[in-house]
């Protein structure tokens, strides 16, 4: 596969990473969490559902977690579009999403969301592959 291949790919995960970002925002406001309220059933293997969005802090923690993934989504997207898939820039980016996955996914494990931390991995590697393939660690692909 390309490099353009690969840049489609990294693109898309940004997107993600937006799209991601204003999905969890929306649990701030009654009748749009219900797309994080879906998340948090999952990851919770059916233990938490939407109600759990009406306990005292729990909207606002959820939306400002959404708020950040938003702007981190924004940030990146910032960063391709100056420089594309510049492995120079990148590679500190991608430190930056790894301890994003390890303290994330720590924390899941430890406060008993385990799926959670599937769910990051799987993130993790959606970023990863086009990395690796971008040369953000190593030897750049060709052609």
């Amino acid at each position: 596969m390309t490099r353009g291949f690969w840049e489609h790919c990294l693109h898309a995960w940004v997107w993600l990473t937006i799209g991601f970002g204003l999905l969890f925002s929306g649990a701030g406001v009654p009748g749009l969490d219900g797309g994080a309220g879906l998340f948090y059933w999952l990851v919770s293997g059916g233990m938490v559902d939407a109600s759990a969005f009406d306990a005292p802090g729990m909207r606002i923690s959820v939306s400002l977690v959404g708020a950040v993934m938003l702007g981190w989504g924004c940030a990146m997207l910032a960063v391709f579009r100056a420089c594309g898939a510049d492995p120079a820039v990148w590679r500190g980016l991608s430190r930056a999403v790894i301890i994003w996955w390890a303290v994330d996914s720590a924390l899941s494990v430890m406060t008993g969301f385990a799926l959670n931390a599937v769910s990051n991995t799987l993130f993790l590697a959606l970023f990863l592959v086009p990395a690796v393939k971008l040369g953000f660690f190593g030897q750049m692909v060709r052609a």
